[in-house]
């Protein structure tokens, strides 16, 4: 898989969380435009990147399968950050994080470390 289409994957994956509660917060959707802003994408898939604002993203993992095990980590940090941005945590974005540590094929000791070194709103 070509690099660029792993980053449009992952920000796939990041949309699906900010979809969780079937509502885009402003403060996800500045948090996910600054993240398409940083990444190496083509200027076709920053278009593509950015339509994933404007309508419901399910979770698809199936593409990130070939990432090593820091990169898999760093995807999931990255959306339990995405998660508490909005200052929100609710049940239907536990159960995405849930799907996506399993997805990503992620041990449970992993995620649990991550999630306790990242503050979470109750």
């Amino acid at each position: 898989m070509a690099e660029q289409n792993q980053f449009l994957q992952v920000i796939r994956v990041w949309a699906g969380l900010a979809w969780a509660d079937d509502v885009i917060a402003p403060e996800e959707a500045v948090a996910m435009k600054k993240l398409i802003d940083g990444a190496a994408l083509g200027d076709d898939e920053k278009t593509t990147a950015l339509g994933y604002l404007d309508s419901k993203v399910e979770l698809d993992t199936g593409s990130l399968s070939g990432l090593n095990e820091v990169a898999r980590a760093g995807i999931y940090k990255a959306a339990v950050r995405l998660a508490g941005v909005d200052k929100e945590f609710s049940p239907d974005e536990r159960r995405f994080l849930d799907r996506l540590r399993e997805g990503l094929e992620l041990a449970d000791d992993v995620a649990q470390k991550i999630e306790a070194d990242i503050p979470m709103p109750e």
